[in-house]
């Protein structure tokens, strides 16, 4: 899904330009080392996985070290120290684990158990969400309509970075209203959402190899720099020059 072989991505901190905030694009999941402490409110169309070397508190939510959301949760970043977070793909066997045997219809998990020691870097990550929650995390859905996984593919591959759901239905000759129903049913997120997901990743991506942000930013069917920073805050919760400087 997300960018193969890609290495750890290093942003500064506005407030501290001595901390580093990392992030590693894997097949189901984003892995981030965040240095920021706060984030404005928001809500996304990923999972949420967070991971604290302490309890970790949120409002509404009993204390954890380990804290799972659901996709489309308004949520803030957790006071404490956070060793980790993901992003999981909601079209990912990982976010049927975590929905199947953690959430259980709920929005929210939260667990105070001791987290098993691991570093907190890329191997190290994998390796926690391996024994934490299986191998099967890091595969896409079987199960899924060979129509839907063909066009999750080309999306994944950024075939269709500038394109409107409406362009993609002609490409494909069907209905729009019948492509996002399709689309929606199978993936239980919208085609639109998950096309923007995409192409802020593509930025990410692209940034990380260093080309310009405004290039990238283009390339990736925004609009403007104000459009991918107004999207950013949307996703995130912070500016786009704190994620991105």
């Amino acid at each position: 899904m997300w960018c193969h072989n890609v290495p750890w991505i290093v942003f500064a901190d506005l407030k501290d330009n001595k901390t580093m905030s990392k992030i590693y694009f894997e097949d189901t999941y984003i892995a981030v080392i965040p240095s920021y402490q706060e984030t404005e409110k928001h809500k996304h169309s990923m999972l949420h996985v967070f991971v604290g070397n302490e309890s970790l508190r949120m409002d509404g939510v009993t204390p954890g070290k380990l804290i799972i959301l659901e996709q489309n949760v308004v949520h803030q970043r957790p006071e404490g120290d956070i060793s980790f977070f993901l992003f999981v793909d909601p079209t990912s066997n990982f976010a049927d684990i975590l929905r199947n045997d953690y959430l259980k219809g709920n929005n929210v998990f939260s667990s105070d158990e001791p987290v098993s020691s691991f570093e907190p870097d890329k191997a190290g990550i994998r390796a926690f969400i391996s024994l934490k929650f299986g191998e099967s995390c890091f595969l896409r859905r079987e199960n899924i309509d060979s129509r839907i996984g063909s066009l999750l593919e080309n999306i994944d591959n950024y075939m269709y970075l500038d394109s409107r759901v409406t362009d993609i239905a002609g490409v494909l000759n069907y209905s729009e209203s019948f492509l996002t129903h399709l689309f929606k049913n199978e993936t239980g997120v919208s085609l639109k959402g998950y096309l923007l997901l995409r192409r802020f990743e593509y930025v990410w991506q692209r940034i990380s190899a260093g080309e310009k942000m405004t290039s990238a930013i283009i390339e990736a069917g925004f609009s403007s720099p104000s459009h991918f920073s107004d999207t950013c805050r949307k996703l995130t919760g912070i500016s786009a020059s704190d994620v991105l400087r």
